[in-house]
């Protein structure tokens, strides 16, 4: 893969349905965050940072901590915030629980970026917290919706030139309580 990126997990949610912080919340052995960092280093990821949450806290995850500069208001504050931190142009914006992300999936949506502004995966549905961005093609128009108060990622791409990134459904499969990790008779 051509370039240098880095990779963002936002872990600032509240974790409300999972009644534990979703971010260390143990998957495997392994906080579903450093899992994350985990592919993404395999990826090739020059820099995984860790977008939001408390800052005691990242002294276990494995990457580095950047305050949200949004907290409270929502996943386009972190992907704002992911970018503005970011060392990098190309930026691929994870959500932290999507445990089972590979370093396949980062890669396929990096390379998107060679022919759009924004990527973002796709399954049955678009998942906005599994995207790469341009920041230098992203940051100011994404600004820019937010200061209309904006607050939906999804919204806010209308805007973008956005490639859509096939990529399989578990990579993306969102545990947001600890039944979300039984096994599926149905995706089974």
């Amino acid at each position: 893969m051509s370039g240098s990126f880095t990779v963002a997990v936002l872990v600032g949610g509240d974790s409300s349905r999972m009644g534990c912080d979703k971010a260390t919340f143990a998957v495997d052995g392994t906080a579903m965050a450093n899992r994350i960092a985990a592919a993404a280093r395999e990826a090739g990821a020059d820099e995984v940072l860790m977008v939001g949450g408390p800052q005691a806290r990242a002294k276990v995850l494995d990457g580095a901590w950047k305050k949200d500069a949004y907290p409270g208001e929502g996943p386009l504050g972190g992907v704002i915030t992911a970018l503005k931190s970011s060392s990098h142009d190309s930026v691929v914006v994870l959500s932290c629980d999507m445990p089972f992300i590979t370093s396949a999936v980062i890669s396929s949506l990096v390379r998107g970026l060679n022919d759009a502004q924004a990527t973002v995966g796709r399954t049955d549905r678009l998942n906005w917290l599994c995207a790469a961005w341009s920041k230098g093609e992203c940051l100011s128009t994404l600004q820019s919706v937010w200061k209309r108060n904006e607050r939906a990622v999804h919204r806010a791409a209308v805007l973008l030139d956005v490639a859509e990134v096939p990529v399989p459904a578990v990579a993306v499969r969102n545990i947001n309580t600890p039944h979300d990790l039984e096994p599926d008779v149905e995706s089974a």
